[in-house]
Formats: structure tokens, C-alpha cells, sequence
């Protein structure tokens, strides 16, 4: 597993970008849920938007998952909350269609999505312009008001 995602509340995350990865950074820490933690503790938008991941790359604990010797297995995803955020963590594999997925959701569900182990370190949130698109990655260090 090496591919990772978050999903995150649009009201808790700051715009900032050096202010959201901070942000990412303490959560996980103060949390110190490691890998798992309780999806019950999270919003409902991010319960919904795991439930619609989870049918296409079930968690490694889900009874449903499969085997490890399984081909299809490089779709397993290994899932953390926090009250406001939740990492998923795929297969290199599988980053094409995960990240399709996540963001195909995200939006559905109204939580913002952070592209972590993607090359740009790309930030998708709504807008000033009410649209659900990228306001920061890494190579700009700036916020996309556009």
C-alpha cells in the first residue's frame, strides 16, 4: 500500500495550503489512531463517502475483502478516521481508478479530497466559484481563487 487519498470536511480543513497540510499532519498525530480507528467518529458526509469507496476497494478488515493471493486483490484499501478526516490507502496499482472513484464521491458527497502521494500533492475543495476543483497543489504553494 503505498497510494494514499484523504477525504476531508469542507468546514474543518483551512484554505491555506501550509495551513491544511499542518492541519492533515496534527490529526492524524493527536489521534493517534495509527491504522483503523472508528468510522463512526467521523462526519456523516464522510461515512457516506466511505460506504461508496468501500464497494469498489473494501477495507482489509471487511469480512467481504479478498484473499491476499486473490489477483483482485491489489484493490484492497486500508482505511484511518478522524472526527474530520478519513485515509485511504491503495495499491500503486489501483491509484488510477481509486482517485477516480474518490473524487467522483467526494463531490457526491460533499467532502474535499486530498491527493497526498500524488505527484502535484493536489487539494480538491468547492471553489469561490461553487465548483468542486483543485485549489492548491504542492507546485504552486498558492490558492486558486479563480
Amino acid at each position: 500500500m503505498a497510494y494514499d487519498l484523504f477525504a476531508f470536511d469542507l468546514f474543518a480543513a483551512p484554505r491555506d495550503r501550509y495551513d491544511f497540510l499542518d492541519w492533515v499532519s496534527r490529526a492524524f498525530r493527536d489521534a493517534n489512531v495509527g491504522t483503523g480507528g472508528d468510522a463512526s467518529r467521523t462526519t456523516p458526509q464522510l461515512r457516506s463517502w466511505h460506504r461508496d469507496m468501500a464497494q469498489g476497494f473494501p477495507g482489509r478488515r471487511d469480512p467481504h475483502a479478498l484473499d491476499e493471493d486473490d489477483p483482485a486483490a491489489t484493490r484492497v484499501a486500508i482505511y484511518s478516521f478522524t472526527q474530520s478526516i478519513v485515509q485511504a490507502s491503495f495499491h500503486w496499482d489501483s491509484s488510477g481508478p481509486a482517485l477516480y472513484r474518490a473524487r467522483r464521491s467526494a463531490q457526491a458527497c460533499g467532502v474535499g479530497l486530498f491527493e497526498a502521494s500524488g505527484n502535484e500533492g493536489s487539494v480538491w475543495m468547492m471553489s469561490s466559484r461553487g465548483r468542486f476543483e483543485i485549489v492548491h497543489r504542492g507546485d504552486d504553494g498558492s490558492l486558486r481563487t479563480g
